[in-house]
């Protein structure tokens, strides 16, 4: 009997590490990285990873849906040796489905750009977006994560919901620090999901090479 509840507790951590690894797109990738080439420095950052709970919740909502799929697939074919294997591709499979869509919503609360930014004594280039040093204002930092929440009084769940979504929202804050250059009467985001060391380096990277900002 223990054997078995070790191999299940296996499984399980093996399931969860799946769904946060493919999930969450998590790599080993340096937070940032600083290359010259060309005269041109590029300047290339991996947006901070999400809270652990992000993962938990997604692996909550596919335990929910695993276990529903399951009673329905036994309740139609109760003799079916396979309704086990399928309930757990089917966890893996939503959890894995959950936990990018979450990544992806809080990918765009925080303003992530995914591909790196270059910056030269001719100014600023983002892809196809290319800012001359004389149409640069200012090189600011931001906080993408502008949302609010207010813990208000409750008993049980909902108070525990509250104070969860409070300090969910707490740990985003610090990983969503952006870099943004203003120019020609707007902004854009040149680095986003951030911490504040990362956003700091990438600003301090970027002035000193701009002429007159360093």
């Amino acid at each position: 009997m223990q054997i078995i509840i070790v191999i299940a507790l296996a499984l399980l951590a093996g399931g969860i590490y799946l769904i946060h690894r493919f999930g969450g797109g998590v790599t080993k990738t340096p937070p940032l990285q600083v290359s010259e080439d060309n005269g041109w420095t590029t300047i290339a950052t991996t947006p901070a990873p999400l809270p652990l709970r992000i993962t938990a919740i997604s692996v909550i909502f596919a335990t929910g849906l695993a276990i529903m799929v399951g009673v329905s697939k036994s309740s139609s074919n109760p003799t079916s040796d396979m309704t086990p294997l399928f309930v757990v591709l089917v966890w893996l499979g939503s959890g894995i489905l959950i936990r990018r869509m979450w990544q992806g919503y809080h990918d765009g609360r925080r303003k992530v750009v995914h591909f790196p930014v270059q910056v030269s004594a001719q100014g600023i280039r983002l892809g196809s977006l290319h800012i001359p040093p004389d149409r640069i204002y200012a090189i600011t930092r931001r906080n993408g994560q502008d949302g609010r929440v207010v813990v208000v009084a409750g008993r049980g769940a909902a108070l525990g919901v509250s104070q969860m979504a409070a300090g969910t929202l707490s740990l985003l804050t610090k990983i969503s620090h952006t870099v943004e250059v203003e120019h020609d009467g707007q902004s854009t985001v040149l680095a986003g999901g951030l911490t504040e060391p990362q956003a700091n380096a990438v600003a301090t990277e970027i002035t000193r090479r701009l002429p007159g900002f360093g």
